[in-house]
């Protein structure tokens, strides 16, 4: 099942059905590719708009028990679909059992919809697939939690089992099935910004339901509301989209040099919210050195910098794995390395996430984690702190990570006076839960070695 992408004009679901394919057949991230698409739309009625958004995220995020309760009702697994017709599946399926959407118009939209990309071949196939599921539209009932815990936090929440098994054995049932279940939740949007009062109220002004951050000070969540209207009602009130468990990882690697002339290394900066962060935090004279491996990303986060008028911020283009060329060892007050991983902890934002990881990725990014952050710390002085950060929840990248670094020399360090205490684990390292924190997942560490890197 092949064709153009469907003209957007179609509505809610014809520029559903265009974004979902983009992230299946392209590898797009829904996010980017959905604005896109409501971008090019033009003038759409908003109820059209959050339509659209409702089918695109939530068909994402339960993908996985849209398949479970298709496959009774198809002669071949899903997975040996051509990709757009098991799309059209799932977007059906969506409509059919969590919209409650009549079945005349969840199926007829949507045989519609893949006979506008294939001109009828598969059309056929995914009308009798959908038919054959309104007759008997319900999702598989799970395994009881009791007997068998990660099987039902799966079933029940859509989650990969080998998920469903990793949050299960680091957090336990309860709190795996609640962080899943969590992740199935839209995720509010939270800013920040050097100015928190000014853009309270700026936006409760033009009527946006805005609060501060329960944790960070510089962070203020919006609810219902986009990014384009808060920046019409800020007024140039300065601001940047960050998660405020993003804002906790800078504030534990350098709460403590607020208003400093301090030098601090972000050793993996790109797209550069956490080193524009740190610019803002630190004291006149201060320097950030924000090191970006891909050319692009690197040009980009200059000329963002210089935009957002950050002179402090220094672009390096380099691999943060390796030596660094210009930068001089134990030279540093402070190092983050807020390390590339599976993304786990951003589920909400990311659902697609889901369909893509493998148990595979967690050794494969631990190792380049590991190798990352054992480089970058040979540029603190010693005693200054080194953060790690992943936005990821599995103790593969998290806690084992970790403890190789606890190997080489590092041990824990304190956080920063003030820092809040109930995102704290039992070790004193940051972990944050959408279930509980209301916040994306992060894992962090504090860490400090007494004597020079000899590596």
């Amino acid at each position: 099942m092949a064709g153009r992408p469907t003209n957007p004009a179609a509505g809610a679901r014809g520029i559903a059905f265009d974004v979902l394919r983009r992230v299946e057949e392209g590898g797009a991230y829904a996010s980017r590719a959905l604005d896109a698409a409501l971008g090019a739309a033009g003038a759409l009625d908003p109820r059209e708009a959050g339509l659209a958004t409702e089918l695109v995220y939530g068909t994402l995020r339960r993908a996985l028990a849209l398949d479970a309760a298709l496959a009774p009702h198809s002669r071949r697994a899903l997975a040996e679909l051509d990709p757009a017709a098991r799309v059209a599946l799932r977007l059906g399926a969506y409509q059919l059992l969590v919209l409650g959407t009549p079945a005349h118009a969840a199926v007829g939209e949507t045989v519609a919809l893949a006979k506008a990309v294939d001109h009828g071949r598969a059309a056929g196939y995914v009308n009798a697939v959908l038919r054959s599921l309104s007759r008997a539209a319900r999702f598989p009932d799970p395994p009881a939690l009791e007997a068998d815990p990660a099987g039902h936090v799966a079933a029940a929440e859509a989650l990969p089992r080998w998920v469903a098994e990793e949050w299960v054995g680091w957090l336990g049932a309860g709190e795996a099935l609640a962080l899943a279940r969590a992740m199935n939740a839209p995720a509010p949007l939270c800013v920040r910004t050097p100015d928190r009062e000014a853009l309270l109220a700026r936006a409760r002004a033009a009527g946006l339901a805005a609060a501060p951050a329960a944790r960070a000070p510089g962070g203020v969540v919006l609810t219902g509301a986009s990014v384009g209207e808060l920046a019409r009602a800020a007024g140039g009130v300065p601001f940047q989209v960050q998660d405020e468990a993003a804002q906790l990882v800078t504030l534990l690697a350098a709460g403590d040099l607020a208003g400093r002339p301090a030098r601090v290394l972000d050793a993996c900066a790109a797209p550069g919210g956490k080193a524009f962060h740190l610019a803002e935090l630190l004291g006149p004279g201060a320097e950030v050195v924000a090191i970006e491996l891909h050319p692009r990303k690197a040009d980009e986060l200059a000329r963002e910098a210089a935009r957002r008028g950050l002179p402090a911020v220094r672009v390096v283009c380099a691999d943060a794995g390796k030596p660094i060329p210009g930068l001089e060892p134990g030279s540093f007050d402070a190092v983050l390395v807020d390390a590339p991983c599976a993304g786990l902890g951003t589920l909400r934002r990311h659902p697609e996430l889901k369909l893509r990881r493998a148990p595979g990725d967690l050794p494969r990014m631990a190792a380049l984690q590991r190798k990352i952050a054992l480089n970058a710390a040979r540029y603190a002085r010693p005693g200054a702190p080194v953060v790690y950060s992943i936005c990821s929840l599995s103790r593969a990248e998290g806690p084992e990570v970790v403890e190789t670094l606890l190997g080489e020399g590092f041990r824990r360090a304190p956080p920063p006076a003030g820092f809040p205490a109930d995102v704290l684990d039992a070790r004193g390292d940051l972990l944050t839960l959408p279930s509980r924190h209301g916040t994306d997942g992060f894992y962090a560490a504090r860490l400090v070695r007494d004597v020079p890197s000899t590596d």
